[in-house]
């Protein structure tokens, strides 16, 4: 199988951007799928917010020494605006994608997310080409892109698509809902993680360097510094709890217009550090905890419990797939209070906190990615085989 994938971002060493759609990529390369990546990158990002230009076209390894290309065609992104800058946006973005297609071989194309379908699915519908959507929009961009698009449109996007990937229940309900797909073309697959990175293993070596004590509390937040991801309600429930046991540490970066500032005694780290650096934090923490509004699936979450690690997050629906009452405790994220009351359990009643760590311990390897990308691969396959 050879498979044109389609991204927002792709993983540089300097920018750690969408790394689990490169941990996917390359499993399903090391599985024996031929993958070529296709990454527009925006000119005006460039000019307006420093960020690097990159080459054109870049060779990649994955682990086990496998090689696969991924290309990044320019564009004029305009984000946020519409008519004609808007048109000009999407028009530059189908160009250079479109002039990749035709240098590559695809039996299919592959997108992360519904908004990187939108470039190829009039192509994809006109050259019979399968197209497969993979759903993990967190924020409220499938219900945008279902408001502002003609119904025609949508319709037309919706034969276009031979199965979708949905990372959780809720989103293939909204993308039921809104008419995106049918029943027998979508599969809930949660996200996974690389398990040779991501595993249950007390890290002493990285306490040490924290300046942990054997008898801190340690609890740790991990996403972007954004009023939806919550740091400062975390904090805040710190506060509350006026204990100098508890330590923290807050792994993440402020984003422009949205700076949300995590503050609360007992912080021994705040700020960014390299993806394959965050198994060591989080197997130096005993709780994590984010308080989210909105997600497709967190894989912050599930790297947490692929570690071992208990969780305190959202009792909102995105979660029920990952989330249970043996692994966690779910909160209102907007009430500090039930935040507060749940990092207070798990720190001061012993017999359930080792009942929840035994749980995960027991369960760890229930979150591989070499697995999930199998199911991808029959998923494909099935649907390919239900179209010819």
């Amino acid at each position: 199988m050879k498979i044109a994938l389609i991204s927002g971002g792709y993983p540089t060493q300097q920018l750690q951007f969408l790394v689990f759609v490169q941990q996917l990529v390359e499993q399903l390369i090391d599985l024996g799928v031929e993958v070529t990546v296709i990454a527009p990158q925006s000119i005006d990002h460039n000019i307006v917010h420093k960020e690097p230009m990159l080459p054109y076209k870049n060779i990649y390894k994955t682990k086990k020494g496998k090689e696969y290309l991924v290309f990044r065609p320019l564009f004029f992104s305009f984000s946020g605006r519409g008519g004609v800058w808007g048109y000009l946006s999407t028009r530059t973005k189908r160009k250079g994608i479109l002039g990749v297609l035709g240098k590559i071989r695809y039996d299919c194309i592959y997108t992360h997310f519904w908004e990187n379908a939108l470039p190829v699915y009039n192509f994809c519908l006109a050259n019979r080409t399968p197209l497969f959507v993979a759903c993990g929009e967190g924020d409220n961009a499938l219900e945008t892109m279902v408001e502002t698009m003609p119904l025609s449109e949508l319709q037309k996007l919706k034969n276009a698509v031979s199965g979708v990937i949905s990372v959780s229940t809720e989103n293939k309900r909204k993308c039921i809902e809104f008419n995106l797909v049918n029943e027998n073309n979508i599969a809930v697959f949660p996200n996974c993680v690389d398990d040779t990175l991501f595993y249950p293993k007390r890290n002493e070596e990285m306490r040490n360097i924290l300046g942990l004590k054997d008898d801190d509390f340690t609890v740790i937040f991990v996403g972007g510094f954004i009023h939806r991801k919550g740091p400062d309600r975390v904090a805040q429930a710190i506060n509350k709890l006026r204990d100098n046991r508890i330590k923290s540490i807050f792994v993440g970066k402020f984003f422009d217009g949205e700076k949300v500032d995590p503050v609360c005694e007992g912080i021994v780290y705040k700020g960014v550090i390299h993806h394959d650096d965050l198994p060591a934090y989080l197997n130096a923490a005993d709780l994590f905890v984010l308080p989210t509004l909105k997600e497709g699936c967190c894989n912050a979450i599930v790297e947490a419990l692929a570690c071992g690690v208990p969780v305190v997050s959202s009792n909102r629906s995105f979660n029920e797939d990952i989330l249970n009452e043996y692994n966690s405790i779910q909160v209102d994220p907007e009430n500090v209070d039930d935040i507060a009351n749940a990092i207070a359990r798990f720190k001061d009643d012993k017999e359930y906190y080792c009942k929840t760590k035994k749980y995960l311990l027991t369960n760890a390897n229930g979150y591989s990615i070499t697995d999930r990308a199998k199911r991808i691969i029959d998923f494909i396959n099935l649907q390919i085989t239900r179209i010819s």
